[in-house]
């Protein structure tokens, strides 16, 4: 794969793997730091059902994926950080390469 297509599928890949992992991140910091919790018990007290369901989709079972779909999206988020890693250290070492073969000998 050339250096032109290799960047363009790294941004592609990018641009769709990023807010995914922006909600991973995101559930994850809220989950681990008794956030969840807190906000819950406000939820519960004040807000009608449909907001505490789509808080708890997004924050515990969106962060831990239960059943077989939630096995798939998070083998797709994860496959998809392998590929914008890989190929990130492919573009980063091939710039690199180029970079030393056009360095002068001194």
């Amino acid at each position: 794969m050339n250096q032109r297509n290799l960047r363009l599928w790294h941004r592609r890949v990018g641009i769709v793997v990023a807010p995914f992992l922006l909600l991973q991140g995101v559930s994850g910091l809220v989950l681990s730091y008794g956030i969840y919790s807190r906000v819950a018990s406000v939820l519960t007290a004040e807000a009608p059902q449909p907001l505490r369901t789509v808080w708890n989709l997004l924050m515990a079972k969106m962060h831990f994926g239960p059943g077989l779909i939630g096995w798939v999206y998070h083998s797709l988020v994860g496959l998809g950080l392998l590929w914008m890693i890989g190929s990130g250290v492919w573009i980063w070492f091939d710039l690199w390469m180029k970079k030393r073969s056009e360095k002068p000998e001194e």
